[in-house]
This record gives C-alpha cells, structure tokens and sequence, in this order.
C-alpha cells in the first residue's frame, strides 16, 4: 500500500501565460506561485484475486470495472493505460482532498500527480520532481487533449513559493524564492483565503481565454510581466510588503478583461466588498468563474474583512467561508509505503470479469 500526499497551490501571477498555446506562439510565459498545507491524497494498493472485478477506484463515485478501458475517472484511466503493463491487473485507487475540487486550487494536476507518483513508486521506480511534472502534463495536454495550462502540475510536483518559466520547446525552468524567514511571514500573515460556495468547469473558461490570446496579447504581455514585478517586490525587503498587494489588484483588473466567465456578479461583489473593508488587492484563483479568493489585508483590517465577509450573502445560502492557510515547501510526498501489504499478490494476470 502507497499514500501520496500532494498539496494544492495558490497562483499570484502569470495564470494564463502558461498554456502552451500563448508560449509556443506569442511570447515566453512565467508564473509565481506558491504550495500551501492543503492536499489532495492517493491510496494506491494491488487487489487480491479474490473479487469480481479488477480495478477499484473510489472518488465522488465508487467504481468496480473489469477492465481498463471501463474505469470512467479520466485521469486513472489514462494514468493506468500508459504506465502499467498489459498483464498488471488488479489495482485499487482512492481519493481523498482537504478542499473541494474545481475550485481554482489546481486539485485535477494535483490528482495527476499523486496517482503519477504512487504508481510510479509502486513499480520501483526514482521520480525526479521535474519528471513528475513532465509526465503530469504529458497526461492532461496529450493523454486527455484538456485545454490546460502547465503551472499547476508543475508547481504541486515541486513544492514551495516559485517563479515558474515555460519556454517554446516546452522546457520548464522552476526557481525557488528564498525568502528570509521574516519576509516570508510579512506575506502569509496578509493573505486571506475564502470559499466562493460556487465550483465550476474550467474548461469552458480555459478554451475561451485561449481563442482570443491573438487579440489580448498586450493584456497576456502585462501578466507576464507583473510575474517579475512580483518577483522583485518580494526578493527586496527594502520594498514594502503591500507593494504586493497593490500588484494583485492590477493583475485582477487584468484578468477579468481576458474572458467575461472569469467573473461574475457574485465574485464582483465580494471583491469589491473586500476592498472597501479593508483588502489592497486578491484575485479568483484559477481559471475563474468561482472557487477560491485570495486577498491580501494588512494585518489591522482583517477583522473588519471577515466581518463584512460573514455578512455577505452571494445569493439565498451561500456566504464566503475563510479558509485560514500555511505555504508549504515539499510538493509531492509519499507519506506512506507499506509494500508487504500487497506483496503476496503483486503482479497478478488479468482476471476475467465473472458472469453474473
């Protein structure tokens, strides 16, 4: 038995700069991103012949399948078709997350990732943090043809606060911000995180961002450049800390004009009801659309945000949740591996499924 531990990320800035179609065509791309100590977990074991099924995978449904080909979680199936071999059957896959899925946290690259990462353990293998991340996207871009970008399997496989960069040739360059422990919390202790109630399909939004990158390519341009403008706020102490703040309000302000689904009335209004509390800036994280907000409040006007928040209804039940936070630095972990578990049945046939 193998459980991978795989934490979900917060984007500053870049979102959108790392889909392959902006930097294999218009320009380079960048992110500025950070792991936080909220996580996505996969329990990987073989199953023992004794079932009339093959394949066990447990999500927001329970699957048993006879085959491959009949599991419907895309990724398990994807991830099961090109890494196991013909005659490795009889696998058990479970999914568990501490926040909710499509919600702008990057938990579908994370569930990439983990189940990567745990098979790939399982068989023995050493995974390098950058072949982690590489056979993630290869999964999602190649495998499954999702229109999704290249910073959130990169950024959970690493771990850590980064400055992400995405070449033409599809090279990834990631490069730790070491911040002094003091900067650092100057940071974390401004950001604020709230739960929209809504989740969405980032698809949608994902395709139409990417259709009209051609006509927004001086907005693509400032997004990218904001990634450095970020950088630089953060690696100089001398800078101040809400500098940072003011920034994500210009990349919001940014965003919102690359698609009309990135918001929303509901979202506006909760921004706007941040801002006059108190918050210098924040931004939906992800595509948009809903999910998570991030906002960055100095310290003294955090009680007058999560008030004003508690008293804000998005619509007849839901009102933001504050879900308080932590940056992380390991990305993806085994925390778990108990081989014994499985090893007197490891490697079995297939089994044909038994008739009713």
């Amino acid at each position: 038995m193998i459980i991978v531990r795989t934490p979900l990320r917060i984007s500053f800035f870049g979102g959108g700069t790392d889909h392959p179609s902006w930097f294999k065509t218009y320009g380079p791309g960048a992110v500025l991103s950070t792991t936080i100590d909220k996580y996505v977990y996969i329990t990987l074991r073989h199953l023992p012949a004794v079932f009339d099924f093959n394949y066990r995978v447990s999500w927001r449904m329970l699957e048993q399948a006879a085959t491959i080909a009949e599991i419907q979680h895309p990724v398990v199936r994807a991830v099961l078709t090109h890494y196991t071999d013909p005659d490795d059957a009889g696998y058990e896959i479970a999914y568990n997350a501490d926040l909710p899925a499509r919600s702008g946290l990057g938990s579908s690259s994370a569930f990439t990732v983990a189940a990567l990462h745990a098979l790939m353990r399982h068989q023995g293998k050493t995974v390098s943090k950058m072949s982690l991340a590489q056979e993630a996207i290869r999964v999602e871009q190649e495998y499954l043809q999702e229109p999704v970008g290249s910073q959130d399997q990169t950024a959970v496989a690493f771990g850590g606060l980064n400055r992400i960069d995405f070449e033409a040739n599809g090279d990834l360059g990631v490069r730790r911000l070491e911040l002094s422990l003091n900067r650092q919390m100057e940071l974390e202790s401004r950001l604020m995180m709230f739960f929209t109630g809504f989740t969405r399909d980032a698809s949608a939004i994902e395709i139409a961002k990417v259709q009209t990158f051609g006509d927004q390519r001086e907005r693509m341009e400032k997004l990218y450049k904001m990634v450095g403008d970020g950088e630089a706020i953060l690696l100089d102490e001398g800078s101040p800390i809400d500098d940072f703040g003011r920034l994500l309000h210009e990349a919001w302000v940014e965003k919102r004009g690359l698609s009309a689904g990135v918001s929303s009335g509901p979202i506006d209004r909760m921004y706007n009801t941040a801002l006059q509390a108190g918050a210098l800036g924040g931004k939906i994280l992800g595509a948009g659309g809903g999910g998570f907000m991030l906002l960055f409040v100095p310290p003294e006007a955090q009680p007058d945000v999560l008030f004003a928040m508690s008293n804000l209804k998005l619509d007849d039940v839901r009102r933001p949740i504050h879900i308080p936070f932590r940056f992380e630095r390991d990305g993806s972990q085994v925390v778990l591996h108990q081989p014994q578990l499985t090893a007197n049945y490891e490697r079995m046939p297939i089994r044909p499924a038994r008739e009713a």
